[in-house]
């Protein structure tokens, strides 16, 4: 049974964009025109998430990395093929089930940052605003 697990390059790339996005955000929000309806407070939580969600996916990347390392520091040259991959998969399955909180949470700061763009809510009837 092989799990599919994207690279642990593959998380970092794409914790970069979350993070870029977040700091975009806020860049584009505090030099763009005046007189928008959205305050600098929501766009600065929706900014962190952004960042948050790239900080969990870090964390998940790094498990695996860490998973891949420990695998190969156990291998041992004399080992056939077949047994190579069994190590590899099961420090992956190990790195697995560490990665789920980050995972998860990746998720949720996600979900949540998406919700918070400004034109996917109608400000002024959530949370007072």
């Amino acid at each position: 049974m092989s799990i599919a697990v994207p690279a642990p390059s593959t998380l970092n790339f794409l914790a970069g964009l979350f993070a870029g996005a977040g700091i975009n955000m806020l860049t584009s929000v505090s030099t763009g025109p005046p007189g928008t309806d959205v305050s600098t407070g929501k766009i600065a939580l929706d900014s962190a998430l952004w960042v948050v969600a790239a900080g969990f996916l870090t964390w998940a990347a790094h498990l695996f990395q860490a998973a891949e390392r420990d695998a190969d520091l156990y291998i041992d040259r004399d080992f056939s093929e077949p047994e190579k991959q069994e190590i590899r998969q099961e420090y992956l399955r190990r790195a697995l089930r560490r990665a789920r909180l980050p995972l998860a949470m990746t998720v949720l700061a996600l979900v949540c940052a998406v919700l918070l763009l400004p034109g996917f809510i109608r400000w002024s009837g959530v949370l007072g605003g």
